[in-house]
């Protein structure tokens, strides 16, 4: 996952959560953030169970620019 997508919450007690539930259950459109009472169920897996391809599915970038010289150096 792109760490750009990632996003976070502070919810101090349960009246914070029950309140922060309710306002993002009640949003029009579609939704972004879905909250569950209890773990989905995706393409028939269920239990929380990951794909075993899946990982042959993520992409590594490497940290430097393919711009940059073998030192890191602008070419």
């Amino acid at each position: 996952m792109d760490p750009s997508m990632l996003i976070a919450f502070l919810i101090r007690d349960e009246a914070d959560w029950l309140a922060w539930r309710k306002t993002v259950t009640a949003v029009q459109g579609k939704a972004i953030i879905h909250v569950h009472d209890k773990e989905p169920t995706y393409q028939g897996v269920g239990g929380g169970v990951e794909r075993q391809s899946a990982i042959d599915e993520v992409e590594v970038f490497g940290d430097t620019d393919e711009e940059d010289g073998e030192n890191g150096d602008a070419a």
